[in-house]
């Protein structure tokens, strides 16, 4: 739409038909006064031989090794584009009057130059709305990602103050958590020999020998083991035990040369291992 305006002011201003009246438009207002404005006109003049020629002012370089020869038929065919143009115009529409011309002037091409204007106003702050919300939605994303990388600094920081990692084991040893999985403790007297440790258990580890006594009518435990080599320490006859003879200890030093050495009887398992609180050969230390 500012083409065409611009287009057919231009046609007006060179006086060219339809708009060659024999009385220029100042002599019917204010006469010299109006002519100041023609400085302005003449300085946005110097920006047309870039637009026309701009091809030999080397500013579109957009054709490689063929651009001398491409950009004299580009200027050539805008030339006769805008000469093509002026005398279509010439040929096909009457001479205007001066009050046509004026009505043409004040009445239709300056609306559609404000409202132009106006929608390209719109425009602006529709575009600066979205520059001010793609700054905030900025703004935003960067508080939280420094507030996550203030995070995680903080969960660095909170690791400073703690101990070295190795422990110059066996010297010292770690305190273990009071639900540690260690060693299974059994104690002989409270067992009934009901083999719910058996029937919990995920491989059927534990091996209860038993024998039923007729006079009493009882089950008599005669041997209990318990294969520490093929036991994944699951916990689960210590939960099912219904006399609680089973239960876990914070001994987990079960190395030996020989598998075979951790089948432990009920002779073993009854042998409570050391607290290692309680062991004052050694240094505990706890993480926390």
């Amino acid at each position: 739409m500012g083409f065409i305006v611009f287009l057919i002011s231009s046609l007006a201003e060179c006086e060219r038909l339809p708009f060659d009246l024999p009385e220029a438009e100042e002599e019917l207002v204010a006469g010299y006064q109006t002519e100041y404005s023609v400085l302005y006109l003449g300085g946005s003049n110097i920006s047309i031989p870039y637009i026309f020629v701009s091809e030999f002012f080397e500013i579109n370089k957009t054709y490689g090794v063929f651009g001398t020869t491409i950009d004299l038929f580009i200027t050539l065919a805008k030339s006769y584009f805008f000469l093509f143009v002026s005398i279509i115009t010439r040929w096909s529409l009457p001479r205007l009057r001066m009050d046509q011309l004026l009505n043409l002037g004040w009445k239709f091409l300056l609306p559609i130059s404000l409202e132009r204007n106006k929608t390209k106003l719109f425009i602006d702050i529709y575009d600066m709305f979205l520059m001010v919300t793609g700054f905030m939605n900025y703004g935003q994303q960067t508080v939280r990602a420094a507030r996550y990388i203030g995070q995680s600094f903080m969960i660095i920081l909170s690791h400073a103050n703690r101990l070295p990692v190795t422990i110059q084991y066996p010297y010292e040893k770690l305190i273990t958590s009071e639900r540690f999985r260690g060693q299974i403790h059994f104690e002989f007297d409270k067992c009934i020999a009901c083999e719910v440790c058996v029937r919990v258990c995920p491989i059927d580890l534990p091996v209860v020998d038993w024998k039923m006594e007729t006079d009493i009518r009882k089950k008599r435990l005669l041997n209990y083991s318990i294969d520490f080599g093929i036991c994944i320490f699951c916990g689960n006859c210590i939960e099912y035990c219904p006399t609680n003879c089973l239960s876990m200890t914070e001994e987990y030093e079960l190395s030996t040369y020989d598998r075979h050495e951790l089948n432990y009887n009920q002779i073993a398992l009854g042998r409570l291992p050391m607290s290692i609180i309680d062991d004052y050969t050694i240094r505990t230390i706890q993480i926390k």
